[in-house]
């Protein structure tokens, strides 16, 4: 099979590959793949070439993967037929995330299993990128925005009949390690190859990291839902960030963190192990007001989302953010260096799911999914699949 013809020259920007920031950098696509990148001024084109497309200096980073996200757009993952789920997925890929983890909150089982069927046939479609069950095996103690109602304690079983309805699309389940169940449930985990995250819980240190030995290899929003750090009980943060082989997500909104706790998780997970999320739920990109997350009611008020009403009103309840807009946040604000952000929000997860050779990184060879920012890193443009993304995709 010949391979395609180059199609598209971007030129003159400041491309963020694995190895740096090439300044001035180019890259040329060949179809829906990248075909080559370079530094300073591209080559050429031959007579079958495409002419150079100018970048002017803006920063252009790989499409951000997106592995915690229950909706957006005025829609969600968590209720409402296979439609809104287009949509919302639709709404982030326009916001930078090309590839997306539909996330699902805490429910009844057979709802769980009856919205994994449903977000399976949309993974097997390419619209996400499998799902991840934030729930039922969560602690009260730290639920958040979860329904104390319907949690209950690790079952295997219970995983693995929602594992089977997912029909190989599980990515990633959160859990509690203090509930009684919860290691054979990692252990269940682990062998079927899906994440053990730990989240939602109050276990001490010493907890977490039997859980980490269990096979738990990934921390849900780290800080949020969790124990708080102590110097004499470091708890789930500190057990988490200590091991080698956790990955940790962070929320880097400005609302769910101070940006020293998310400069702090930097420094301490290093480049490799950061991962960034949105946590984002119906309202990201919508008006203030009144909104769902799963059986809860949510109100948001100034762009932050909080539980209205119930048993805990108040709590932060996801977010309203992009993952253009955490990028931003990262680099701006809390003054993190582009490489590390580009690795969080992109190369980091797209290991963790398995997707590293098909995307993740600006390179020769993986699929043409791509951000470009200005120089504030205020979302420009985004490619996915070699096609650049409108108002309608």
């Amino acid at each position: 099979m010949e391979p395609a013809a180059p199609s598209l020259l971007l030129a003159g920007g400041r491309v963020v590959t694995p190895a740096g920031v090439l300044s001035p950098g180019w890259i040329r696509l060949a179809g829906d793949l990248i075909d080559a990148i370079g530094p300073g001024e591209p080559p050429a084109p031959g007579p079958a070439g495409p002419p150079a497309t100018g970048l002017r200096g803006r920063w252009v980073l790989p499409g951000f993967i997106d592995m915690h996200v229950h909706g957006g757009g005025g829609t969600s993952f968590t209720e409402g037929p296979a439609d809104d789920a287009r949509q919302a997925a639709g709404f982030h890929r326009r916001h930078g995330s090309t590839t997306i983890v539909a996330s699902l909150v805490t429910a009844p089982v057979a709802e769980l299993e009856a919205r994994a069927a449903m977000l399976a046939g949309l993974a097997r479609e390419g619209v996400i990128a499998g799902i991840h069950l934030e729930g039922p095996f969560l602690s009260a103690a730290r639920r958040g925005a979860q329904d104390p109602r319907h949690m209950i304690a690790p079952d295997v079983a219970a995983f693995a009949s929602l594992h089977a309805a997912a029909a190989g699309q599980l990515r990633v389940i959160t859990i509690a390690p203090e509930l009684p169940g919860a290691t054979g449930l990692i252990e269940a985990a682990a062998r079927a190859g899906v994440i053990a995250a730990v989240g939602h819980t109050d276990a001490t240190a010493d907890i977490t990291a039997a859980a980490v030995d269990a096979g738990a290899t990934h921390a849900t929003h780290l800080f949020n839902g969790m124990r708080p750090l102590h110097h004499r009980e470091p708890g789930p943060i500190g057990a988490l960030l200590d091991r080698d082989q956790v990955t940790c997500e962070v929320i880097a909104d400005g609302v769910h963190l101070h940006d020293t706790a998310i400069r702090l998780t930097a420094r301490a997970a290093g480049e490799g192990r950061l991962v960034l999320i949105t946590d984002a739920m119906a309202a990201a990109g919508m008006p203030d007001g009144g909104y769902g997350l799963g059986s809860l009611r949510v109100e948001v008020a100034g762009g932050v989302a909080r539980l209205a009403g119930g048993d805990e009103p108040g709590a932060i309840a996801g977010s309203t953010a992009t993952m253009a807009s955490v990028v931003r946040h990262a680099v701006v604000a809390a003054g993190l260096p582009v490489t590390q952000v580009a690795a969080a929000a992109s190369t980091t997860p797209a290991r963790l799911l398995g997707l590293s050779d098909r995307t993740g990184a600006l390179r020769p060879g993986l699929a043409a999914d791509l951000v470009v920012c200005d120089e504030d890193f205020r979302l420009h443009a985004v490619m996915r699949h070699g096609e650049w993304l409108g108002e309608s995709s």
